[in-house]
């Protein structure tokens, strides 16, 4: 009832307005609408999101006595320009592909912007900001922050936050937000979610997949409450949960996980790091059949154990001085930083950037396989990787027997030719982006290892990479214009390259501009 009042209030300022000025409003209001009204209800609403998400940290600046004026302006920002777009944009019958994807591009520089305002009103430039909030909704992990501790503690709330929200985001915005505007949920989650099995998931796309946002949740909360019985505190508990099952990365202290000096800390961490990084299909097919074998049925799953296994052996082998007593410790530390970097968290226990190049190459190499499709994780994904070498397989075969016809498969099912050439797409994609990245970098005075590592963890969203850019170091000595650079390649590996590419063609603007003539 409130809220139909405040609509007609808002509609009699604009019939008044409209008339003083002699503009024809109903010409006017209807040529807008006709504009892909989508567009701007699907922006009110992030912003009223960002503003709910706000009121957590708010609690915590008052919780600690801190400032509260960095949160209270952001908020009101966000509500009312919010609320504006919200009131005056109704969700259309139908929105067209071209207007979804758009949004979805798009929305994340929206969170990113509002989210960034706190800091920026604490006192950190715009460039830096941006930076910041960008890799945690993208769950990268990546800091510009040199001295952490010295920020406030509503800050650092909220900068763990942003990614517990941006790993949430891919079930909260595009199955929540966008199947509420008529958009077909099955294509969009199909774009979030790049695993295969999801494809068969169900037609029932938005009500089955809120199942995963609930194992999100249960996952999250089962993992606070094992942090709080470490007895590292509720504080630290909450922001640790927050970057751990985001796959972020993101810690209050400048030692990352080492600054506990906890051996149960890190061993929960290992565990809900690697379930992060594990296809959520799976573990919803698992909890709703109750059979364990469901994981091992999958190819991709298995060959995940099999890389985590073999590469943590290699680096227990470099790492290990054969004190037996020390062992336990090595397998740990190993172990930790394998799931870490594979799962795209970027935890660390410690300075792997230090260690010998033998285990750095062993590191980058899975940072750039990443986790499953269908979860938080970043990189290429394990599947991709099966299915590039049966594509190669596949191509080699058919040059000795040209005539036989030969079907690469995945998990049983066959493949179409669409699925590998955007299987292939991804990865020149990948392979073109680090290479312009890590040109881009050497040429503002940064060594090229260094760039190379700094445009593979910020594309792959693991956050540190080694050199200046290494899990005890940060990215605040760049300039602003790599900042820029390695700000729009979290963005475009969180998207998938191929999202972002869609965006810029100018055959996408074209239709998406032709019903607004």
């Amino acid at each position: 009832m409130n809220l139909d009042r405040w609509r007609r209030a808002w509609r009699n300022g604009i019939r008044t307005i409209s008339k003083r000025l002699g503009i024809n409003r109903y010409s006017l209001l209807q040529r807008v609408r006709r504009k892909g009204a989508a567009i701007p209800h699907i922006f009110g609403l992030l912003m009223l999101y960002i503003a709910i998400a706000m009121l957590f940290p708010l609690l915590t600046s008052i919780f600690y006595g801190e400032d509260i004026r960095i949160w209270i302006y952001p908020i009101m920002l966000s509500t009312i320009l919010g609320g504006m777009l919200v009131l005056r944009y109704r969700s259309p019958d139908m929105t067209r592909p071209t207007q979804a994807l758009f949004a979805v591009s798009t929305g994340w520089f929206v969170i990113v912007v509002l989210g960034a305002v706190p800091f920026i009103l604490a006192g950190m430039s715009p460039v830096d900001a941006v930076f910041e909030m960008m890799s945690g909704f993208t769950t990268t992990g990546s800091t510009i922050m040199t001295d952490i501790e010295s920020w406030s503690r509503s800050l650092l709330f909220w900068r763990s936050f942003s990614q517990w929200l941006g790993g949430a985001g891919i079930i909260m915005i595009f199955v929540t937000i966008l199947p509420m505007l008529g958009v077909g949920g099955r294509s969009l989650f199909k774009n979030e979610f790049p695993g295969l099995n999801v494809q068969n998931f169900s037609l029932r796309i938005r009500e089955e997949s809120r199942k995963f946002h609930y194992i999100y949740i249960g996952f999250s909360g089962l993992q606070l409450g094992l942090l709080m019985l470490t007895g590292i505190g509720v504080y630290d508990s909450f922001l640790v949960m927050f970057s751990t099952m985001s796959s972020g990365g993101l810690s209050p202290h400048s030692t990352s996980i080492a600054f506990y000096n906890n051996s149960l800390v890190e061993w929960n961490v290992i565990v809900f790091m690697f379930l992060t990084s594990v296809n959520f299909y799976l573990h919803y097919h698992t909890l709703a059949n109750r059979r364990l074998r469901s994981y091992w049925e999958s190819s991709e799953f298995r060959s995940y154990i099999i890389i985590i296994a073999v590469a943590t052996l290699a680096i227990i082998a470099m790492l290990w001085g054969g004190d037996i007593n020390d062992l336990e410790r090595t397998v740990r530390t190993s172990l930790f930083q394998v799931v870490s970097i594979s799962s795209s968290t970027g935890f660390s226990t410690a300075d792997f950037a230090a260690w010998e190049s033998g285990a750095i190459l062993v590191l980058l190499i899975i940072m750039i396989i990443g986790g499953s499709t269908g979860s938080s994780a970043g990189g290429l994904k394990v599947a991709r990787i099966i299915l590039a070498r049966k594509f190669v397989y596949a191509s080699l075969y058919k040059m000795v027997h040209p005539r036989a016809l030969f079907h690469t498969r995945f998990d049983g099912r066959p493949l179409g030719e669409d699925a590998l050439t955007s299987l292939m797409a991804v990865i020149i994609c990948y392979i073109m982006t680090a290479i312009f990245t890590t040109a881009a970098l050497t040429f503002m005075g940064v060594d090229p290892i260094t760039s190379f590592s700094g445009a593979l963890a910020t594309l792959s969203n693991c956050g540190p990479g080694i050199g200046a850019f290494g899990p005890t170091e940060s990215f605040a000595y760049l300039p602003d214009a790599g900042k820029i650079i390695l700000t729009f390649t979290m963005w475009a590996g969180r998207l998938e390259f191929l999202t972002v590419l869609v965006v810029l063609m100018p055959v996408f603007w074209k239709e998406l501009l032709r019903y607004h003539e």
